[in-house]
């Protein structure tokens, strides 16, 4: 089961990677062309070609073709989803709450490779991650004959965007400039949908903005990013939902021992 899943794992990164290629692209689509095709000469790639890190290692990261250089992004971005796909097996075992995690991993991961690359994050994504969370979610508020679960989940997904929105409002007010795009809002408003009630939501703000302000701290340290610079927020709440999907509780329940409430 486990080699199962982190196969899956990697084929899924290689889909993927064809998402995070050809979204922002206007003149492709996912499904065309049909085949995987290398950016820089159009050669269609072979399918033994095309193994997930695999086809990557033997082809010493360049085209079969025309020698260009393959991102070393193709193969982090497969083994990224194929580690955290395990990871969740590890946590969730066979189950709804399982295939919930999955489907978040598969959005979350073009998201903020995408935000990275281009400032963007496609309302495609967005939505996509919306429908998927969606039905799952009512399948397991069926399996438990939870009405309240569904409810949560929708109420989170709402709570999740107006939250951030009046963030993002103050944050403008006080800097006089767009403090954060609407995209981050659509990203805040799916991560309520799979993650669900307030203790999570704000333990998704609070840590997508410390790891978001060390980052941006040590980068204009360092001189690859000037105080002017735009730093992509949607990777620290793909980041920090990931974290708190797997030890939410936890993490809750130290902070509450913490400050003494529990």
């Amino acid at each position: 089961m486990w080699v199962f899943i982190l196969l899956f794992g990697l084929a899924v990164g290689s889909f993927l990677n064809v998402c995070i290629y050809r979204i922002p692209l206007p003149d492709v689509s996912i499904h065309s062309p049909r085949r995987s095709f290398c950016p820089e000469c159009n050669e269609p790639i072979n399918i033994h070609d095309n193994i997930p890190v695999l086809s990557y290692l033997l082809l010493r990261g360049r085209c079969r073709s025309c020698k260009a250089k393959i991102s070393v992004i193709y193969p982090l971005v497969e083994l990224a989803t194929g580690a955290l796909f395990l990871l969740m097996f590890y946590h969730f075992g066979v189950t709804l709450e399982f295939l919930l995690a999955l489907a978040f991993i598969a959005v979350l991961l073009p998201i903020s490779v995408i935000d990275v690359r281009y400032y963007i994050i496609p309302n495609v994504l967005i939505v996509t991650g919306l429908i998927l969370g969606l039905v799952i979610v009512c399948a397991i508020a069926y399996q438990r004959a939870d009405v309240w679960y569904l409810l949560t989940r929708l109420i989170g997904a709402v709570a999740g965007w107006m939250v951030l929105w009046l963030i993002a409002v103050i944050g403008s007010a006080i800097l006089r400039k767009k403090a954060m795009g609407g995209g981050d809002l659509k990203l805040m408003a799916l991560n309520g949908l799979f993650l669900g009630t307030w203790p999570e939501l704000v333990m998704v703000i609070a840590f997508s903005a410390l790891s978001g302000a060390l980052i941006g701290s040590a980068l204009i340290i360092s001189g690859r990013k000037s105080r002017q610079s735009p730093i992509p927020y949607g990777p620290f709440l793909a980041g920090a939902a990931v974290l708190v999907l797997l030890w939410g509780d936890t993490l809750w329940s130290t902070y509450l021992r913490f400050v003494g409430w529990n």
